[in-house]
C-alpha cells in the first residue's frame, strides 16, 4: 500500500512538472514571426491626411454649433477616459456614462405622424415619397437642421476616432446619414430633378469618402451602404428621365473609377485591429484581473492562464491579411476576400500558456469574414452604375451589342455585367451573404434601365 502511494505521489510529481515545463516553453516561445509582424501592422499609427471632421460627425444629431463642437468632443474624451475598467461580472455592458453632448438640444427626434425613412438597402424610393408627398414634405421640414448637418460632413476628407478604445464606447450617430436618401427622393418628386440628381450623387460620394478613409470598420460600411442606397436611387431616378437629361457635374466624381478596394480594406481591417488591441489592452485585461480577485483567487492566476500581448498577437493577423499580396490578389481578380488559411488549433502548444487568450482570440474571428466582401460589392456597385452611365450617354439601343463595348474598367474578371431586357435592368452579382432586407436574395444587385420608367408629370426646374 505504502508503494502504491509513493508511486502515485511520484506519478503525481511528474504530471506537475509535466505541466509546468510545458507551461514554460509555451510562455518562452512568444508569438510567432507572423505574428509579431501582424501586430506591428496593427499597432502601427493610421496614415493621416485631409481635413478632419470627427467632431462634425460626433455633434451628429445634437444642435451643438459648430464653435463648440471640438469642445464637446474633449470633454467626452476625458470622461470616457476616467471610467473604471468593465465589469465582467455584469456581462460587460454599457456604463452609466452621458455624453457631454446629451446638454444640447437633441435633434432627428420621431413623431407618430411621421411617415418612414427610406433605407439603403431597399429600392423604390421614389414610389414610396410619390405616395405621401405632402407627409414627407412636412417630415423634412421637421428635420431640416439635421440635414443640413449631414451636408456639412461632405467638406471633411476622414473622420479619425479620437475617443479612448473601450468596448462600451458609443458609436457616431451614423444612422443620420441615411436621410439624405429620402430629402433627395422627395426634391426629385417635387420637380427639382437636378437638385435631386445632385444629391444622390452627392451621396455616393459621401460614402466613397467614407470607405476610403478607413477610420473605422462600422464607418466603412456605413459607406458602401451610403453606396448602394443613393447609386439605387439614382438609376431609378434615369429610369423616369430621357436619356439625353443632363447630369449634374456632381456625378462624374461620384462614380469616376477606381473605388481603391485594396488599400479601402486594409485600412478599415487595420482600424478594426486597432480598436480591438487597444480594448484588450485597457479594457479586458484589468477587468479580467478585477474578475479573478473578486473570486478570491490569487492574482497571479489571471497570468498563468491569460497573457495579454500573446492574445493581441494572435488576434493580429486576421486583420493584417487585408494588406497582404494575396488579399490584393483576390482584389484585382474580383474574386471573394476571404483568408484561405485554416483557424489556428487551440490545442497548440503556444495556447498552453495562454488558453483564456485562446479563446477570446478565436471567438472574435468568424465575425469580420463578411466585411471585406461587402467593401468588394460597393465597388462592383460603382462599375455597374458607372456602365449604366456610359450605355446611357452612348447613342443607339441598350443591348447585349451595347454591353460587350462597356469599357474595360467597368467590368468584373469574374462578375459580368448582367443585362436583362425583359426586365428592364442592369445588374451584377453579390459575394456577401444577401440579407432579407434588401430583396436580393438572389445574390444579385440590378438597377432599372435608363429612361424605362419614364415619367412624363417629372421635369426639370
Amino acid at each position: 500500500m505504502v508503494r502504491l502511494f509513493k508511486g502515485l505521489l511520484l506519478a503525481a510529481a511528474a504530471l506537475v512538472l509535466f505541466v509546468a515545463a510545458v507551461w514554460l516553453v509555451s510562455r518562452a516561445m512568444g508569438p510567432s514571426k507572423a505574428e509579431r509582424e501582424a501586430l506591428a501592422l496593427v499597432d502601427a499609427p493610421p496614415p493621416a491626411g485631409g481635413k478632419d471632421g470627427f467632431a462634425a460627425l460626433w455633434a451628429l444629431g445634437y444642435d451643438i454649433p459648430a464653435s463648440e463642437q471640438g469642445r464637446v468632443l474633449a470633454d467626452d474624451i476625458r470622461s470616457l477616459a476616467a471610467l473604471p475598467p468593465l465589469d465582467l461580472s455584469a456581462g460587460g455592458g454599457a456604463s452609466a456614462w452621458r455624453s457631454a453632448r446629451e446638454a444640447w438640444p437633441r435633434l432627428g427626434q420621431a413623431r407618430d405622424a411621421d411617415p418612414a425613412w427610406c433605407g439603403l438597402r431597399e429600392a423604390g424610393c421614389l414610389e414610396r415619397v410619390r405616395a405621401a408627398p405632402d407627409d414627407y414634405e412636412r417630415l423634412l421640414g421637421h428635420h431640416a437642421r439635421l440635414l443640413e448637418q449631414v451636408g456639412v460632413l461632405s467638406a471633411y476628407d476622414r473622420f479619425s476616432s479620437p475617443l479612448p478604445a473601450r468596448m462600451d464606447a458609443p458609436f457616431p450617430e451614423f444612422q443620420w446619414l441615411t436621410r439624405t436618401l429620402t430629402r433627395d427622393a422627395s426634391q426629385f418628386v417635387q420637380g427639382e430633378t437636378a437638385v435631386g440628381l445632385a444629391g444622390a450623387c452627392a451621396g455616393v460620394s459621401q460614402g466613397r469618402t467614407l470607405i476610403a478613409a478607413g477610420d473605422s470598420l462600422i464607418g466603412s460600411m456605413i459607406g458602401a451602404a451610403l453606396v448602394q442606397g443613393n447609386a439605387t436611387l439614382l438609376a431609378e431616378m434615369l429610369a423616369e428621365l430621357p436619356r439625353d437629361h443632363a447630369l449634374p457635374a456632381t456625378c462624374d466624381a461620384a462614380f469616376a473609377l477606381p473605388l481603391g478596394v485594396e488599400e479601402a480594406a486594409c485600412r478599415a481591417l487595420l482600424a478594426e485591429g486597432r480598436f480591438a488591441t487597444a480594448g484588450l489592452r485597457s479594457q479586458i485585461t484589468p477587468a479580467i484581473a478585477a474578475d479573478v480577485a473578486d473570486r478570491d483567487l490569487p492574482t497571479w492566476g489571471a497570468r498563468l492562464l491569460f497573457d495579454p500581448e500573446r492574445t493581441a498577437a494572435r488576434s493580429a493577423p486576421k486583420f493584417a491579411w487585408y494588406c497582404s499580396a494575396q488579399a490584393r490578389e483576390l482584389i484585382a481578380q474580383d474574386r471573394p476576400l476571404r483568408d484561405p488559411a485554416p483557424p489556428p488549433s487551440r490545442w497548440s502548444l503556444a495556447c498552453a500558456s495562454n488558453p483564456i487568450g485562446c479563446i477570446l482570440a478565436d471567438i472574435a474571428a468568424p465575425a469580420y469574414v463578411d466585411y471585406g466582401l461587402r467593401l468588394q460589392d460597393a465597388d462592383a456597385r460603382l462599375r455597374t452604375t458607372a456602365a449604366l452611365l456610359w450605355l446611357r450617354g452612348r447613342e443607339g439601343a441598350i443591348d447585349q451589342e451595347a454591353l460587350a463595348q462597356v469599357p474595360a474598367p467597368m467590368r468584373s474578371p469574374a462578375r459580368p455585367l448582367q443585362l436583362d431586357l425583359e426586365a428592364g435592368t442592369l445588374g451584377t452579382a453579390l459575394h456577401a451573404k444577401p440579407r432579407t432586407e434588401e430583396g436580393g436574395l438572389d445574390g444579385a444587385w440590378s438597377v432599372p434601365l435608363p429612361a424605362s420608367r419614364l415619367q412624363s408629370a417629372v421635369t426639370s426646374p
